[in-house]
């Protein structure tokens, strides 16, 4: 019989090739969705690229939306090499000359008489003791303490005021050099034979330290927002600043701080130092005050600090002063380091200047000595710098009191003259009136107790008060060579002196601010530049592209519509709270427009032109934050939130009855309806409520203030403009685009939710994958086993009937 042949299915036959060819075809809705997935990844790749355009064009715009910033400057000095100079935003163009007359120095003592032939020579046990800047030290030396040792203690002092020490070898020997690391007056150093007098608050007592919300008060902080002050404020609160100097001598009279709503702690610093003027000198150190005297050793100095509530329900808590260190306590013993040993090279100096060769008129300071009842009997003394005279009667006049004052060692014959009533003639006083020459001066200070030949009778009290504050500032003084405040945000790098001339008078530098109109217009570009890029790049993603006959890959997202709509508004049309009648309305007025194309264009010569007709007109259109006026002499602009109040233009109402406002009102000029204002005084404020969130303002004016002339009482009204300039509303605009959750992110997690959705989609079309081609693979090997089992059936065949 034939033979039946299935050429090879058992072997020959390639099912796993099958099994691949019917999965490729099974795949295809595979294939379909990654395809998706990896498209939707790559509109979110696009969409990141889109918010770094997008924040490109918002950091263009920031550097233009504060026009206070964008008033910049260029400077220029005639000497590089003496005279440096630099500009902020709040200087003012125009050109200065500037005479430097003395650089600023630090401070050095050198140890003139040294012992010492090594760095390792002991020094001896025993104290050193130096102040800087009224900032006492005492260091500790023991028997095996070296000068290279002391050296180390000196500047490894964790509370050194400011000094460094070091060693100088000359002569054949090591001298102990101190050097300030400051410059200026208030930096000077002293080598001290023993401790000098410090008041600090009595720990046993209650409010030794000033706080602010329980942390360390600072110079800033306001009186009335200390935690040591309870209850309302009314004004009429005050302290008394009273005490003694280094003579046990009480200083006159007491002097009052009235405590207002802006008192600061630094008031009461100088009122302090004010009071102690060529005594002692008060600072705050971790929020207390500190008072340290001007001479070392054994002092009688006391200081006491008085609030006096003059009938308001407020109290204050005021530190008890006590001696924190004991003038003479502690003497320098360490012999060979004596302050006698030691000599001044440099004294700390200021820095001193003139500009535009202005010198202040000299005033002379005048004193008076006044009785609050005039004198019957007895004897006075008064003091001036640490010396006092002798006693002096009740009825002594001028020449015999200035006399007195002239026998000071204080005082020079000529410096003073007196003038006015004796004590004992009226209470106008004497008046004590110093020589112009000497400037503002320390205060005379009487005694009309514990007097040798006889207290004083007649007055409970005699007051001596600064009438006129002396003035001989011939130039500008600072402790430093940076000078910052003598001209408005104008910074002075002082390097050497002016030259002078043949007859030794300075040669005056100048210096020239000038607007850097480069600067603004350069950040213009910038602006442009980066509009064009982002619409060039919406443009590639969102349009036809005959190439590939595709349209971009965010052509569907309305984000991206919206972005190149919303991004070209605030470039057309008036600016918001802008008019006709203001120099510069419109983007075009400053050269700013657009092509055919949709990009931005910058004619540069009309921005020139604009901004030297007119710069702040200029950088007010860019940069206009939170600015307004009004059409109306009685109710003006005063100041709004750059943050929540909304820009564009408002009407006010306002009514005026008795010199008090009565009634005010506002709204949109597109609404219908006026709101209330807040009154306060002449001021009227928007509505400052929030939504529920806290953070979005309900009404526009929000943050809004108004002064109001309550001069005339009627009814008055007001046209209102607040300006936003065009950088800050295009600001504004791209904020809520690429902000967390705003337009950019929403698309991005939209795109997100479909690829996770994909992905689950995919993730069970790879499973009924498995599934079918488990199947396939086992229907094939069902099938091969078969064949074979028929294919080993017919070779048993052949082998019972062979040909």
């Amino acid at each position: 019989m034939g033979t039946l042949n299935f050429p090879g299915l058992s072997t020959g036959i390639d099912t796993t090739q099958l099994v691949k060819s019917l999965m490729a075809i099974n795949s295809r809705r595979l294939a379909n969705y990654t395809v998706k997935k990896v498209r939707l990844g790559e509109q979110q790749t696009a969409l990141d690229e889109m918010k770094d355009k997008v924040s490109q064009l918002e950091a263009a715009a920031d550097a233009l939306s504060d026009s206070s910033t964008l008033e910049t400057f260029s400077t220029s000095t005639s000497d590089g090499s003496r005279l440096g100079v630099a500009a902020t935003t709040e200087a003012n163009p125009g050109s200065h000359s500037v005479e430097i007359n003395q650089l600023a120095t630090s401070e050095t003592w050198i140890q003139d008489s040294s012992t010492f032939d090594y760095e390792t020579d002991y020094v001896g046990a025993g104290y050193f003791i130096y102040s800087y800047n009224y900032k006492e030290r005492v260091i500790t030396a023991t028997s095996t303490t070296t000068l290279e040792d002391l050296v180390g203690l000196i500047n490894n002092d964790e509370d050194n005021p400011g000094v460094t020490a070091s060693l100088l070898y000359q002569g054949d020997k090591y001298h102990l050099m101190l050097g300030g690391q400051d410059t200026g007056e208030d930096y000077q150093i002293s080598i001290n034979s023993s401790t000098t007098e410090v008041w600090k608050p009595d720990s046993a007592e209650a409010d030794t330290t000033f706080t602010d919300d329980s942390e360390n008060a600072v110079l800033a902080d306001k009186i009335i927002d200390l935690d040591q002050w309870d209850a309302a404020h009314t004004g009429n609160e005050t302290i008394t600043i009273s005490g003694k100097n280094n003579a046990g001598t009480t200083i006159l009279p007491p002097r009052n701080l009235t405590i207002s709503d802006d008192t600061t702690l630094e008031h009461l610093i100088k009122e302090i130092n004010y009071f102690y003027e060529g005594f002692a000198t008060a600072t705050l150190v971790n929020g207390q005050i500190v008072l340290t005297d001007h001479t070392a050793g054994a002092s009688s100095m006391e200081i006491s600090l008085t609030y006096n509530a003059n009938g308001s329900s407020a109290t204050l808590g005021l530190p008890t002063m006590a001696v924190s260190t004991e003038g003479g306590g502690t003497s320098a013993s360490i012999s060979d380091l004596s302050p006698s040993s030691f000599t001044q090279t440099q004294n700390a100096q200021n820095s001193e200047i003139k500009i535009d060769n202005y010198t202040p008129t000299k005033v002379s300071e005048v004193q008076t000595i006044a009785p609050d009842v005039v004198a019957s009997s007895g004897y006075y003394t008064l003091s001036y710098g640490g010396y006092t005279t002798t006693d002096l009667a009740y009825d002594a006049n001028n020449a015999t009191v200035q006399a007195a004052l002239e026998a000071l060692d204080s005082i020079t014959s000529g410096d003073v003259t007196v003038g006015g009533d004796p004590l004992d003639t009226s209470t106008d006083g004497m008046t004590a009136t110093f020589a112009s020459t000497l400037g503002n001066v320390d205060m005379i200070s009487i005694a009309t107790t514990g007097i040798a030949s006889g207290d004083l009778v007649g007055p409970s009290e005699v007051t001596v008060s600064e009438t006129t504050r002396g003035n001989n500032e011939e130039w500008v003084s600072r402790n430093s060579n940076v000078v910052t405040d003598a001209l408005t945000g104008i910074s002075l790098i002082l390097q050497d002196v002016n030259d002078t001339d043949s007859d030794d008078a300075i040669i005056p530098l100048d210096i020239t601010i000038s607007r850097n109109a480069g600067a603004v217009k350069g950040k213009v570009q910038n602006l442009v530049n980066a509009y064009n890029s982002l619409l060039t790049y919406v443009e590639d993603k969102t349009e036809y592209k005959v190439s590939t006959k595709e349209m971009g890959i965010l052509s569907n997202d309305v984000a991206i519509s919206l972005i190149k709509s919303q991004m070209k508004d605030p470039f057309q049309g008036t600016i918001t709270g802008f008019t006709s009648e203001d120099t510069y309305y419109q983007a075009s007025d400053l050269g700013l427009g657009f092509n055919g194309y949709g990009q931005m264009t910058f004619d540069s010569s009309t921005f020139s032109d604009a901004l030297e007709d007119n710069y702040m007109a200029v950088i007010n259109l860019l940069g206009a934050s939170a600015k307004g006026n009004t059409d109306s002499e009685v109710i003006e602009f005063y100041s709004a939130s750059a943050r929540h109040t909304s820009p564009g233009t408002y009407d006010v109402r306002v009514t005026v009855a008795s010199g008090e406002i009565t009634s005010a009102q506002i709204k949109l000029s597109s609404e219908s309806t006026y709101r209330n204002m807040s009154i306060d005084g002449n001021l009227i404020e928007g509505d400052d409520s929030f939504d529920d969130t806290g953070y979005n303002p309900v009404y526009a004016e929000n943050g809004l203030f108004l002064n109001v002339d309550l001069s005339s009482d009627g009814d008055f009204t007001a046209t209102l403009r607040v300006k936003q300039g065009l950088a800050g509303a295009l600001e504004e605009t791209l904020d809520d685009v690429i902000e967390t959750d705003g337009r950019l992110d929403v698309s991005k997690e939209s795109l997100q939710d479909q690829i996770d959705s994909l992905e689950n989609t995919i993730s069970k079309e790879n499973q009924r994958l498995e599934d079918v081609e488990d199947r396939l693979i086992k229907k094939f090997a069902r099938l091969e086993k078969a064949l074979s089992n028929m294919q080993n059936q017919m070779n048993a065949v052949n082998m019972l009937f062979p040909k």
